[in-house]
């Protein structure tokens, strides 16, 4: 057999394409193997249960970390379970940690058995200041572009926590939409807490959407719960599944704790659907505005947060126990007043224009246009600005309750609009270790006394029975301070009230 030589620049050559391919495959595989998909959640607030995620090829990563630079708090091992694709997905819980504070990290990468560069995450602020910022987007889908330009808008303002209202990809089960969402949202991901609420594209695949987050766990799922904050608490409701008899108790549960917790100055609820729309989805939620957003009535909610239209639009004072076809004079949360309902669906999907009319009632403002909302709370006043994907001001109002006793206004269950006063007699009055209430109500059935002081905080509130004409009750004030308070019952759609004076 005759040898075959080749010349030596060919050999050269093919050497040095051998080389440029094998520098490839290296760096496809490092890439591949990198860390990605950082996001922060928590399964209580944003200081107790703070919880970091990544992504990774490999199966025995951890995380180093610190209130300084030589991460001091030490080295733990990340919890892998499966993702939604060939890598899986990593979690770490940290123990409580301090507010206002900057967290340095390093993630162990155990696919190159190496440090990933350190980074940080600075947590909210001190909630005993009652002054903090949150912001609001949704409906990202197909325009990763818009969403890296409005969510690095949002991240530039240093927000304690975010309210992602739905509609990641478009299908809810691509593996590559959902790499092309954490791309373009990755700065956004590292550096804030985000609030996740279910969207009717994410709903194509509840487990996989689920599985993305690390969120409190109400009922078994994390597609409904509720986070406190400061004076504020935040609900989040999966619109995608209204007929829910589970979430709904816990939604009329833990409003009506709320609305009895004079500590809780903002009453914030998010979630996909909105319910008063003039844009493609108006209706969507006609058929619960007589459960759900009762409960937001009855409870004094603030404010109600949504996506699902690719628009902006604020909404005038809603409140459905006063009228179905007007908006109420004043946003508020006490009896009378109404919920600020805004849609932001701008963070990327296509835009939609007005169109239906049968809510024009209940809407004031209306912008197609790509949008983000932010609001700063400073005690009893919230400033919510929406900006456009040009960071311009597109719209802004604000909610004041420094006029309300104890800084807002008490609401209780089964509020509704004051038409009738039922007889009402409190005695002896001035008292000094009891008091006994008659009400003559036509009702009957279980009634709520509520007893708050001068700053509207409430001291007592008891269950009772009124099973006749007259309720005669007799209560214990003996441990209350000298002073002022207001005794209220509700029963049925009926509130009344009167004053008690203890010396």
């Amino acid at each position: 057999m005759t040898a075959v030589y080749l010349p030596k620049i060919l050999i050269r050559i093919f050497m040095k394409k051998l080389f440029l391919a094998a520098i490839i495959l290296i760096a496809a595989y490092n890439a591949n193997a990198a860390v990605n998909q950082i996001r922060w959640g928590t399964t209580g607030d944003p200081f107790n249960g703070l919880t970091i995620t990544w992504s990774n090829t490999g199966s025995t990563d951890s995380i180093a970390w610190g209130y300084t630079t030589s991460l001091e708090r030490g080295n733990y091992a990340g919890v892998r379970r499966t993702g939604y694709s060939t890598a899986g997905f990593f979690a770490y819980r940290f123990p409580t940690v301090l507010p206002d504070t900057t967290i340095y990290y390093k993630i162990w990468n155990s696919a190159t058995s190496s440090w990933e560069a350190q980074k940080t995450y600075h947590t909210a602020p001190n909630p005993a200041a009652k002054k903090f910022s949150f912001a609001a987007l949704g409906d990202c889908r197909s325009s990763p572009s818009i969403l890296t330009s409005v969510s690095d808008f949002v991240t530039a303002r240093r927000p304690a926590l975010c309210l992602f209202n739905g509609d990641l990809t478009q299908t809810g089960v691509s593996a590559s939409e959902y790499n092309t969402f954490f791309s373009a949202a990755s700065n956004f991901l590292e550096q804030n807490l985000v609030l996740h609420a279910e969207g009717n594209h994410d709903a194509t695949s509840p487990v996989t959407f689920s599985n993305l987050w690390n969120l409190p766990i109400t009922n078994g799922t994390n597609l409904y719960y509720a986070v406190r904050y400061g004076n504020a608490f935040f609900v989040t409701i999966n619109s995608c599944d209204p007929t829910n008899s589970a979430m709904r108790t816990w939604l009329h549960d833990t409003l009506t704790a709320a609305a009895a917790d004079s500590t809780i100055t903002w009453k914030v609820v998010s979630f996909h659907h909105p319910f008063f729309n003039v844009g493609s989805h108006q209706g969507d939620m006609d058929a619960y505005r007589t459960s759900i957003w009762k409960e937001f009535d009855d409870h004094g909610v603030d404010m109600v947060l949504n996506g699902h239209d690719h628009n902006y639009q604020r909404s005038k004072p809603i409140n459905l126990n006063v009228s179905t076809s007007a908006p109420v004079a004043n946003f508020g949360s006490g009896p009378g007043e109404g919920r600020l309902q805004i849609i932001s669906g701008g963070a990327g999907a296509s835009l939609y224009a007005r169109g239906s009319s049968a809510d024009a009632w209940a809407i004031n403002i209306f912008n197609s246009t790509y949008n983000y909302v932010y609001c700063n709370v400073d005690g009893c006043t919230a400033k919510i600005t929406a900006y456009n994907s040009s960071n311009s001001v597109i719209d802004t109002v604000t909610l004041n309750k420094t006029g309300s006793a104890g800084c807002r206004t008490v609401s209780a269950v089964n509020t509704s609009y004051k038409t009738t006063f039922n007889p009402l007699t409190i005695y002896p009055n001035p008292a000094t270790s009891s008091f006994t209430l008659e009400y003559g109500a036509t009702a009957t059935g279980d009634a709520i006394i509520t007893i708050t002081d001068e700053k509207g905080k409430v001291v007592s509130t008891q269950k009772v029975n009124k099973s006749s004409a007259m309720l005669k009750h007799t209560q214990d004030v003996s441990k209350l301070a000298k002073g002022i308070y207001n005794v209220s019952i509700i029963l049925a759609d009926h509130r009344d009230s009167g004053i008690l004076i203890v010396h």
